[in-house]
């Protein structure tokens, strides 16, 4: 053997014996390392180490002071390109740039690098995980489970690790607290894809000065008014391709650390009828039962895309595989710069049937392009009891990314009385191969305890059923349309009032359960959350024929249940709009005034014409609406149900007194 060989191996193997080295960072209670942040780090990186330094603070009452140097005697935790850090041969190859390593150089010193800031950052938090226990359970306060330790010592095995989807997102958070919360769990997008081409070709502008770029409809332009998106540009339009590139140039001229730009279509459809578009298309529906109008849209595309490579080569360009264009082209290929985010509600893919034609459509757009990207809609706070489908979530992430995706996004909206939905959902864009019950139960254990864990378990269990398997046979559940009715709460015909109260029991047991004053803040925020869905179930004016009300016992033990449903649909909208308002867990991210059928102003008003008789010619009925008047007065809540009552009454006496 050569002797520079043996120098070489002989480093190799010291090298390899001081990584498996442990590293104490904390004992007995005292901090035994330092932190060593990179120069003129980044705000992002000097708030995730300042986290750092606050669990672990939290979990074993020491403080890991921020140095340039470490004291004789005391660990290093290098965090990002520190001058040590760019003295060692750290080779982080093609590692993604939401990736990192946890490296051991010597049995003093760890480091935390990755090739981006956000990567590190994420080494930070993979690191509180890993090493301290640290899970951000929910967002807020009560959220973060971090448990207690007096010493930490960290086994000196290098880690290597980056999200299997480089790109994921959600819309719809609403606070900080809930952005903060799924930024800990690593939510990063990196590709612009949504509808933009009503930016792109501003109609305050174009119109005056490019109205050939809008499109010809029933044999006319259209110029659409300021602010509005129900149309499509003119993509044979003289100059269309020309002004995109340089718009689009011009601004990745003034924003070069822009990754991407998007070319999504405008959120309508309103499609150009001119012969020279109709001329590019191949006269067909797509699967979803639109006009498929993609070879149109990807040679306009590729034109824009190849001219703006001209002077930005590194760019891509995302888009929405959506409506018209929600399949590849027929006869012309797609820029592999283009990445296409398929649309679809893809808990529908429980019907076999469309998950079937699902994968077959992503299969063709992972044949047409290097990559492909997700977008779903797993709406929360629209829904009137807990949408959850875990398993089945986990399920098609698997099989996304089995066929070539790598790019998620959904619009999410939650309501965080789901639970751990969005977590899993989290934690599987990371990994879709981690298994969801070790991540359900472990879940459900930091939340509330092992004592209470079966209980809240049973509560989600519960509803995943209805969701998987009963809405199925629901008059609710839809084959057609890309997502499911979110603003149609008629699922509820399938909720009995006996799952409710059965699901009361669970998170109560839940909270009677839960040892530790955390443990039980956070049962008792499921319960909570719980009160609007249950408000939502008993106040939900169901189908059927009305009573007959033969005796003033039946009028009034009818009106006590309209009163009751009545004071529950104004609860639920109280909790909604009002008591839940602003809170990191509670709030709803998804107004109750934004689809009539979901608002519940007029749930109850049907039941109450059915006591018009009774409320003119009952003193016993008359007088039960004024103590619930009194009543709802006190609470400071509406009187819609006494008033409409009283307004019946009213009309009846009147009608009484003309006859006689």
């Amino acid at each position: 053997m050569r002797p520079q060989t043996a120098v070489i191996l002989a480093l190799l193997v010291a090298h390899a014996a001081a990584s498996q080295a442990a590293v104490t960072i904390v004992r007995d209670g005292e901090p035994a390392a330092v932190i060593v942040l990179q120069p003129d780090a980044s705000e992002q990186l000097a708030e995730a180490v300042g986290e750092m330094q606050a669990l672990i603070e939290r979990s074993t009452g020491a403080l890991l002071e921020l140095a340039d140097a470490p004291p004789e005697g005391m660990a290093t935790i290098h965090v990002g390109r520190t001058p040590y850090v760019e003295a060692q041969v750290i080779d982080l190859g093609d590692l993604d740039g939401d990736g990192f390593v946890i490296e051991f150089p010597d049995e003093r010193t760890i480091v935390i690098l990755g090739p981006t800031d956000w990567g590190t950052e994420f080494g930070v938090y993979d690191f509180l995980e890993r090493y301290v226990g640290v899970r951000w359970l929910m967002p807020g306060p009560d959220g973060t489970h971090v448990p207690a330790h007096e010493t930490i010592t960290i086994p000196g095995e290098a880690v290597r690790d980056e999200p299997a989807f480089f790109s994921r997102k959600y819309f719809g958070l609403r606070l900080d607290a809930q952005w903060l919360w799924a930024r800990r769990n690593r939510l990063h997008s990196r590709i612009e894809f949504h509808h933009n081409l009503n930016h792109l070709f501003p109609p305050e502008q174009d119109v005056a000065t490019h109205p050939e770029f809008f499109p010809i409809r029933n044999g006319e332009r259209y110029l659409p008014p300021p602010g509005s998106h129900s149309w499509q540009p003119c993509f044979t339009a003289p100059g269309i391709v020309e002004t995109a590139i340089e718009r689009i140039v011009a601004y990745f001229d003034e924003h070069p650390e822009e990754q991407s730009y998007s070319l999504g279509v405008t959120d309508g459809s309103g499609h150009c009828e001119c012969e020279s578009c109709r001329a590019l298309d191949p006269g067909r529906k797509n699967v979803i039962g639109r006009d498929h109008l993609s070879d149109r849209y990807f040679t306009w595309c590729n034109a824009v895309v190849e001219g703006v490579l001209e002077r930005h080569p590194d760019k891509w360009f995302g888009f929405l595989a959506y409506s018209e264009i929600f399949e590849p082209p027929d006869r012309v290929p797609v820029h592999p710069r283009l990445i296409p985010y398929v649309t679809y509600d893809r808990m529908k893919w429980i019907d076999p049937e469309i998950r079937a034609a699902g994968e077959e459509v992503t299969q063709r757009w992972a044949d047409a392009v290097p990559v492909v990207g997700w977008y779903d809609y797993i709406y929360g706070a629209s829904y009137l009891v807990p949408r959850v489908y875990f398993h089945h979530m986990a399920d098609y992430y698997r099989s996304g990314y089995e066929d070539g995706v790598r790019a998620l996004t959904a619009e999410a909206y939650p309501n965080f009385g789901e639970g751990p939905k969005l977590y899993v959902s989290l934690k599987l864009q990371w990994d879709p191969h981690a298994d969801v019950d070790e991540l359900l139960d472990e879940w459900y254990e930091l939340a509330v305890g092992p004592e209470a864990a079966p209980y809240v378990k049973r509560y989600y269990a519960h509803w995943e059923d209805f969701w998987t398997r009963r809405i199925l046979d629901s008059e609710w559940w839809t084959e057609q349309g890309q997502y499911l009715r979110f603003n149609v709460p008629t699922y509820l015909e399938d909720v009995s009032l006996d799952e409710i109260a059965q699901s009361r029991e669970w998170l109560e047991a839940a909270v009677a359960n839960a040892q530790t004053d955390e443990q039980r803040a956070r049962a008792k925020l499921l319960l909570r959350a719980f009160e609007y869905y249950e408000a939502s179930a008993i106040a939900y004016p169901r189908k059927g024929p009305a009573p007959e009300l033969a005796t003033e016992a039946e009028a009034l033990a009818w009106l006590d249940d309209i009163l009751r449903r009545s004071e529950m649909a104004e609860w639920r909208r109280s909790l909604s709009a009002e008591d839940f308002d602003g809170h990191p867990f509670l709030h709803h991210c998804f107004q109750i005034d934004r689809y009539d059928l979901i608002s519940g102003h007029d749930w109850g008003a049907r039941d109450m014409w059915t006591l018009f008789d009774w409320a003119a010619r009952s003193d016993a009925v008359r007088a039960r609406r004024r103590r619930a008047d009194r009543q709802r007065l006190l609470r400071g809540g509406r009187r819609r149900a006494g008033d409409r009552l009283e307004l019946l009454a009213a009309g009846e006496r009147g009608v009484a007194g003309a006859h006689r």
